[in-house]
C-alpha cells in the first residue's frame, strides 16, 4: 500500500465518519448564516458595515479548508510511523481462514475473529480483527482462481458485516 492510497482510503473513511459530517453540516450551516448575514447587511445598507462578521466567515472558510489538510497530513505521517504498511503483504483466503505472509512473517485468523468489513469500492476491503486495527486487502491483486467477489461472498457467508463506503 503506497501513501497516496493510504491517505485516500483513510480519508474516505474519515469523511463518512458520522462525527465528521456533524462537524461539517455545523461548520456549513454557520458559514451559511454568516453569508446571509453579510448579504443582508450590504443588502440594507450598499456597503459591508460589520466587517468582523465578514472577518468570522473568512476565518470560517479557511478552517475547513485547512482542517481538511491537516487530516491528509496527519494520515500521511501516521503511515510514515507504521512500517508495517510499507512491507507487501501476500493473501490467501479460503471457507475457514484468512492467511497472510510477508517478510514480517505469517499468521492465520478464522473468520469469526473478524469484526467487521469495510468494503471501500471498488479497490480496499479493510478487515478488522479488533475495533483499532485492520488488514488492508487490495482487491485489485486477488489472484485467480478467486475473484473480488468471491472474496466478498466469503467474508459475508463468514457473518462479517460489511459495510460499503
Amino acid at each position: 500500500m503506497t501513501a497516496d492510497e493510504f491517505v485516500a482510503v483513510n480519508f474516505r473513511l474519515w469523511r463518512k465518519r458520522p462525527r465528521t459530517k456533524l462537524n461539517h453540516g455545523l461548520l456549513g450551516l454557520a458559514l451559511l448564516l454568516l453569508g446571509i448575514s453579510v448579504a443582508l447587511d450590504v443588502v440594507r445598507t450598499g456597503y459591508v458595515s460589520n466587517w468582523s462578521t465578514v472577518a468570522v466567515l473568512a476565518v470560517g472558510v479557511l478552517y475547513g479548508l485547512f482542517r481538511m489538510q491537516l487530516v491528509r497530513y496527519q494520515l500521511r505521517r501516521g503511515y510514515v510511523k507504521n512500517t508495517a504498511l510499507h512491507i507487501p503483504v501476500d493473501f490467501s483466503f479460503d471457507a475457514e481462514m484468512l492467511r497472510s505472509q510477508s517478510t514480517d512473517g505469517c499468521f492465520e485468523a478464522r473468520w469469526h475473529t473478524v469484526r467487521r468489513a469495510v468494503w471501500v469500492r471498488p479497490d480496499w476491503l479493510l478487515l478488522y480483527p479488533t475495533e483499532v486495527a485492520c488488514y488492508y486487502v487490495d482487491l485489485r491483486r486477488v489472484q485467480t482462481p478467486n475473484t473480488p467477489e468471491q472474496l466478498l461472498s466469503l467474508v459475508r457467508h463468514a457473518g462479517v458485516p460489511v459495510v460499503e463506503v
